[in-house]
């Protein structure tokens, strides 16, 4: 006659598949949180590159000298940027000039990604 409940070697078989079910929900759940956080930096590196587009367009003097200090031969010129966080460099490259339109490229380098955005400023 056989007694009622779970023999040993059941509970046994059933916690080694509760941990190879937890290892693998474990790696999945740790190779999103490290996507996001890429995705996340790549966000604000973008916003950040954005702002100094924007920046660069307006005809300011400070801007006029740093498209004059910028020539074609030179590629990307460092960028003194107050919207950089920190451990990212702001580079600038002069693409095309024109009679009323200066076309360039800001380039946000990060620890472990990096944001191109093409802009254009017209000249008066």
């Amino acid at each position: 006659m056989k007694k009622p409940g779970f023999l040993l070697i059941d509970i046994i078989i059933g916690l080694g598949l509760l941990g190879l079910l937890a290892v693998v929900i474990h790696t999945s759940i740790a190779t999103s949180a490290k996507s996001i956080r890429i995705i996340e930096n790549r966000s604000v590196l973008l916003d950040n590159c954005q702002r100094v587009a924007e920046t660069l367009k307006v005809p300011s003097e400070e801007n006029n000298e740093f498209f004059l200090a910028l020539s074609y031969d030179d590629g990307f010129m460092d960028y003194p940027s107050p919207y950089a966080p920190e451990n990212t460099q702001v580079l600038v490259r002069l693409d095309e000039h024109g009679d009323r339109i200066q076309t360039y490229t800001v380039m946000l380098k990060g620890e472990d990604s990096h944001v191109e955005l093409v802009a254009s400023r017209i000249l008066k």
